[in-house]
C-alpha cells in the first residue's frame, strides 16, 4: 500500500490585495521551487474595499487585478496539478446599505473577471457568492452572522466556506484523483517524478 502526501501551498495573508498576493506567489516559486498537487487561489475583496475606504494608493483597479490574476494563474498552472480559484464572498453589513450595495456591485465585476481568467487557464472556479447570499438571507435574526465586521468571516462564515470547498472536492473527486499518479515510461518517470523525491534520497558518501 502506498502512502500519498498532497503538497499544497499555504500562503494566506490577511489584508492582502491581488498586488500583494502576486508578489507572494512569485516569491514562493523563486524561493522554494516546489511543485504542488493542489492550490487554492483567491483575492479581490481588499482590492475593492481599499477604494471605498479612501486608501486609493492600496486599491487595485479591475484592469490591474486581471493582469495579476493572469500572471498568477500562468505561473501556478505550470507546476500545480489541480488549481482552484475561490471567488470572493460578498460584503456583509459593514456600512449603510447603499454603500454595501455599491461595494458588492463592484466586487461582482472582479469575481466575473476571476471566473473568466480561471476558465482560460483550465482552473476550477469555486463560486461561493450565491451560497453566502442564501445563508445570509436565511439568517433572518442576524443576517450579518457570517461576518465579524462585514468583511472578515466568523466561525459560521468559515463553516459555510468549508462546506462549499468540501462539496467541490467531492463532486470532482479531486483528492482521489491526485492520489493516483499516472504510470510513465522509466525515463519519463525519472524526469517527471525525480524532483519530487530527490530531497528524500540519501546523499552519496
Amino acid at each position: 500500500m502506498a502512502a500519498h502526501c498532497l503538497r499544497h501551498p499555504q500562503r494566506g495573508e490577511g489584508g492582502a490585495t491581488s498586488r500583494d498576493i502576486a508578489g507572494i506567489v512569485a516569491a514562493d516559486r523563486a524561493t522554494t521551487g516546489t511543485d504542488y498537487d493542489l492550490a487554492f487561489l483567491g483575492c479581490g475583496i481588499n482590492d475593492v474595499w481599499r477604494h471605498f475606504q479612501g486608501r486609493t494608493s492600496e486599491a487595485v483597479g479591475l484592469e490591474e487585478y486581471t493582469r495579476h490574476l493572469n500572471a498568477m494563474l500562468d505561473q501556478l498552472s505550470g507546476y500545480t496539478r489541480k488549481l482552484v480559484f475561490v471567488s470572493e464572498t460578498p460584503f456583509g453589513p459593514v456600512e449603510d446599505p447603499n454603500t454595501v450595495t455599491a461595494m458588492n456591485a463592484e466586487l461582482a465585476r472582479y469575481n466575473a473577471a476571476a471566473h473568466a481568467a480561471a476558465a482560460a487557464h483550465g482552473a476550477l472556479f469555486l463560486d461561493v457568492w450565491a451560497p453566502f447570499t442564501a445563508a445570509a438571507r436565511h439568517l433572518t435574526g442576524d443576517p450579518g452572522a457570517l461576518w465579524s465586521d462585514g468583511v472578515h468571516l466568523t466561525e459560521l462564515g468559515d463553516t459555510v466556506l468549508l462546506q462549499q470547498t468540501e462539496r467541490l472536492l467531492a463532486e470532482h473527486r479531486i483528492i482521489e484523483k491526485l492520489q493516483d499518479y499516472p504510470l510513465l515510461e522509466r525515463h519519463a518517470a525519472l524526469t517527471a517524478y525525480g524532483p519530487m523525491v530527490a530531497r528524500y534520497r540519501p546523499s552519496g558518501s
